[in-house]
């Protein structure tokens, strides 16, 4: 499968609630699996299919459980600086608040040196007080953020 092809499919897919889990599991590694060359991607190109990725999950319920395949692949695609992942990631987190991209995001904080984890962890803080997202996703992020501050 081609990039534009994969880029495709995931604007195509949305989750219905007649969907299990293992469903989105299943698309996300099928994508992964048959993706030629991702290692070999230009920047412009792992750009556009993590914004796809991200744009996916904006389409999707703010508290879409995380899919452990979906997050897996996102976060392999801009191996080993992540500059790319990692600028749409907080892009993502302060436009949006999701079950998904609170967790993306406490993972991303779990890899920064101290003074790094300090500016982020605000993000975290941010979410949680911010009254547009739903109940879930703002006690999931304060969670998050509390995990962190206890750190």
């Amino acid at each position: 499968m081609n990039l534009e092809n994969a880029i495709t499919q995931i604007k195509n897919f949305q989750v219905s609630d007649a969907m299990e889990d293992y469903d989105i599991s299943e698309f996300f590694d099928a994508i992964g699996d048959e993706l030629e060359a991702i290692n070999r991607f230009t920047d412009s190109q792992k750009q556009q299919l993590i914004q796809t990725l991200f744009n996916f999950l904006k389409r999707q319920d703010p508290e879409l459980d995380e899919d452990f395949s979906f997050i897996h692949f996102i976060e392999a695609l801009d191996q080993p600086d992540y500059k790319i992942y990692n600028a749409e990631l907080l892009k993502f987190n302060t436009e949006n608040g999701t079950i998904t991209s609170t967790l993306l995001l406490n993972r991303f904080i779990n890899g920064l040196k101290e003074e790094e984890r300090i500016e982020h962890i605000d993000l975290l803080k941010s979410i949680a007080d911010n009254a547009n997202y739903t109940d879930l996703v703002r006690a999931e992020a304060l969670s998050y953020y509390e995990h962190q501050m206890e750190k």
